[in-house]
């Protein structure tokens, strides 16, 4: 019987082993191999946590909350792993204080949906994939007036950014789980853009922003390049004058200045208010992400 422990430093491989098994089969849409590299070189960082199912010295199963991620290589299922690793998955949440455990479940894997209910997750909400198609004509909003940019710089405390980001988060329907430890690993990858990074801040206040977006280039598995929008933020007393909107404009031009065709955003369906943004500006749905979730308290006292 496989052992479930923590994540350790050098686990990346055989979770990415495991992922890479399991994209083989599993078809999941809207994932490409890109997103693996993507998840793989967070790893380390993750401000959760990780557990994995380790058998004859390889890693065989990996459950990322944070990532709401539950992953069995198919040559290892339907042997009870998935249980153990949602279990420790669990008690690694209730450490974190997290109130529930948050899993995608693929529509497509009759499997999947019955793991799902056989150990108590029932749906919850969905998570959409948007793409605006590489010929829809987005303007360049000139910058917002009394007001000044910035970006990510060497030298920016990372611990006050963190909290800037997280406090501009408020109201989003998921956590935005960043820790300064995390923002720091991510900043120092090879990949990593500062000038993704944009910061907005009031003109007699240019040290204090009040609202920022992260976007990156990606690439699909032909090859092709995209543009991903990972995040955009507004503090509360900010929003409504049309900040997120010129925010989304920004990210799109600088997205399509490297190269990007398509360009690409994960969305709450309970977020109305971020799904009307980005339809009318021309961001369509593509994929439905359904997750489910099991309350923490409920399973860990049931012994789920």
């Amino acid at each position: 019987m496989p052992t479930v422990r923590r994540f350790q430093p050098g686990d990346e491989a055989g979770v990415r082993a495991v992922m890479e098994a399991s994209f083989a089969v599993d078809h999941m849409p809207g994932m490409t191999l890109k997103e693996i590299d993507v998840a793989v070189s967070r790893l380390p960082a993750d401000p959760i946590g990780i557990v994995v199912a380790e058998a004859d010295g390889s890693i065989v199963g990996y459950c990322a909350p944070r990532l709401d991620d539950l992953t069995v290589h198919p040559d290892w299922r339907r042997q009870g792993i998935g249980r153990q690793l949602a279990g420790a998955a669990l008690e690694l949440a209730d450490e974190r204080g997290l109130d529930e455990l948050t899993l995608f479940v693929p529509p497509h894997l009759s499997g999947s949906q019955a793991f799902a209910a056989a150990i108590g997750l029932t749906y919850s909400s969905s998570l959409w994939l948007f793409r605006l198609p590489e010929d829809h004509p987005i303007a360049r909003l000139e910058t917002p007036a009394g007001h000044v940019l910035s970006t990510w710089t060497d030298d920016i405390d990372v611990a006050a950014f963190v909290a800037f980001a997280t406090a501009a988060w408020e109201g989003h329907p998921s956590p935005l789980h960043l820790t300064t430890e995390l923002a720091e690993h991510v900043a120092h990858l090879p990949e990593f853009d500062p000038g993704g990074i944009l910061l907005v801040a009031r003109a007699e206040a240019p040290a204090a922003p009040i609202a920022f977006t992260k976007v990156e280039m990606r690439a699909d598995d032909a090859g092709h390049a995209t543009g991903w929008i990972g995040q955009i933020g507004v503090l509360p007393e900010h929003r409504g004058l049309g900040l997120g909107r010129w925010l989304l404009h920004w990210g799109v031009a600088y997205l399509r200045e490297r190269g990007a065709g398509v360009v690409e955003l994960a969305v709450e369906a309970a977020n109305e208010r971020a799904l009307g943004l980005y339809r009318r500006t021309g961001f369509e749905p593509a994929v439905e992400w359904p997750h489910w979730v099991l309350p923490v308290r409920r399973a860990i006292g049931t012994g789920a």
